[in-house]
This record gives C-alpha cells, sequence and structure tokens, in this order.
C-alpha cells in the first residue's frame, strides 16, 4: 500500500466542504454515547472498556477536525 503525503496547506483543498461540520455531528453523538455508557461503567467492566475505547476514538475525530479547521 502506498502512502500519498501531502503539505498541510494543501489538505484544504482535498477534504470535501462540510467535513469539518460533519465531524463536530459526530462528535456530539459520541459524547451523548460516551455519558450513556459512562454510566453504565459504574455496573459493569465491558462498559469500562467501551467507554475508554469510544473516548479515544472521539478524541482522535476532535483532533483531527480541531487540525482541519486550522488549515482553513
Amino acid at each position: 500500500m502506498q502512502m500519498s503525503t501531502h503539505h498541510p496547506a494543501d489538505v484544504r483543498h482535498i477534504v470535501p466542504a462540510g467535513t469539518i461540520e460533519s465531524f463536530e455531528q459526530i462528535s456530539a453523538g459520541l459524547s451523548a454515547i460516551l455519558l450513556l455508557v459512562e454510566i453504565e461503567s459504574e455496573r459493569s467492566e465491558g462498559c469500562h472498556n467501551v467507554y475508554s475505547l469510544l473516548a479515544m476514538v472521539k478524541a482522535q475525530l476532535d483532533q483531527t477536525a480541531a487540525k482541519l479547521s486550522a488549515d482553513e
């Protein structure tokens, strides 16, 4: 698999319009799910594991959205 690299200034030309807004909507949905899973994680180790995984995914999504926003 060949990796292509792009200059950060070129990224804004590659990312389709509305992507950042979509990331923000997904992040808001993940926040709601995380809240519910956090409540359940007090009673279930499995829920705690799911919470930890989703929290990492959300953090990565938020970092990516912030990076794309900064490039605009």
